[in-house]
C-alpha cells in the first residue's frame, strides 16, 4: 500500500481501535456496567478500606509461612459464597482432601480434578472453562511459585513479572477477580517491618497488583489472633491500613466483630 493510500485509510478508519474523543468515550462507557461483580469480604474494616472486590482486579495475599494466608483466602471464599459468588480454587500446597477438610463447613466451590504445576496456559484454560460451565468470576491461586519452574529459570524476577502481567490481563479481559497467594522472603517472620517489599523473588508482584494484603499472626496479642495489613489499594488509595483478626469457628473475623449468621452456603 502506498503511503498516500495508507494515510487516507487511517483518516477514514472507524474500527474498534479508532481514536475518539474523551466525550465520545464517556458516552460509550455509560452504556457499559461499571462492574460485573462487586463482592464484600464481610470483614468490616477491610470493606471500609477497599469498598469491595471488583472484576478486573488482581489481589495479592502474602505473609510468612504458616501465618494465615490460606485461612484468610478460605474465609473470603466462604463469605463470597454467602453472597452467591462461588470461587474457583487452585490449591497446590496441600492435597485436595486436606484442603477441603480445612473448611468448617464446606461451601460450594470449584476445583480441577487434577492439578498441573508450571503450566500457566493450563491455568488460564481452567479459569475460562469454569466460567463457561459455572459462571465463576472469583479465582484463588495458592500459590505463585507453582505457576512457573523456579529451577529452570535464570531470571525469576522477570518470569514472575510475565506471570503477573498475564494474570492481570486475564482478570481485565475476562472480568475476573484473581487472588494470588505469595510467600515472603526467608526470615520475614522475624521482620516486624513486613511490607509489599517483603514478597519473595520479584517486585513485579506488587507493581502489577491492584491490592496487596499482608497477613501475620500476632501471638503476643492473643491466641488465634492475626492482623491483615492493606499495603495499598489502587482504586481507593488506602495505604497501610491494619485490621485485627481472630480465628472463630475455623474462620477469621474482625476482632470484636460478630460475623453475620444469616445465609446457608453449604447447599447453594
Amino acid at each position: 500500500m502506498k503511503q498516500e493510500e495508507r494515510l487516507k485509510s487511517l483518516q477514514q478508519y472507524d474500527g474498534p481501535d479508532a481514536v475518539i474523543s474523551s466525550h465520545e468515550l464517556a458516552l460509550k462507557l455509560q452504556e457499559i456496567p461499571e462492574s460485573l461483580i462487586r463482592v464484600k469480604s464481610f470483614i468490616p474494616s477491610l470493606d471500609a478500606a477497599i469498598e469491595d472486590f471488583r472484576d478486573g482486579e488482581l489481589i495479592t495475599i502474602s505473609g510468612p509461612t504458616k501465618h494465615g494466608k490460606t485461612l484468610l483466602a478460605q474465609t473470603l471464599t466462604v463469605n463470597f459464597a454467602r453472597q452467591q459468588y462461588h470461587s474457583l480454587w487452585f490449591s497446590f500446597e496441600v492435597p485436595a482432601r486436606q484442603f477441603l477438610d480445612r473448611f468448617p463447613g464446606l461451601p460450594l466451590i470449584y476445583l480441577p480434578q487434577r492439578l498441573r504445576a508450571h503450566a500457566l496456559p493450563w491455568i488460564e484454560d481452567r479459569i475460562r472453562e469454569s466460567f463457561l460451565k459455572y459462571h465463576t468470576r472469583v479465582v484463588f491461586i495458592d500459590h505463585l511459585h507453582y505457576l512457573f519452574d523456579l529451577a529452570q529459570t535464570r531470571t525469576p524476577s522477570i518470569e514472575i513479572g510475565q506471570v503477573i502481567r498475564r494474570l492481570k490481563t486475564l482478570a481485565v479481559s475476562g472480568g475476573f477477580i484473581i487472588f494470588l497467594l505469595c510467600h515472603t522472603t526467608k526470615g520475614a517472620s522475624e521482620n516486624k517491618g513486613l511490607s509489599y517489599e517483603s514478597i519473595r523473588d520479584s517486585s513485579f508482584v506488587s507493581q502489577e497488583s491492584d491490592c496487596v494484603l499482608i497477613v501475620k499472626r500476632t501471638p503476643d496479642v492473643g491466641e488465634n489472633t492475626a492482623r491483615v495489613r492493606v499495603e495499598f489499594h489502587r482504586r481507593t488509595g488506602v495505604l497501610e491500613k491494619v485490621i485485627s483478626l481472630v480465628k472463630v469457628d475455623g474462620l477469621l473475623q474482625e476482632k470484636a466483630y460478630q460475623a453475620p449468621s444469616e445465609g446457608n452456603y453449604n447447599n447453594n
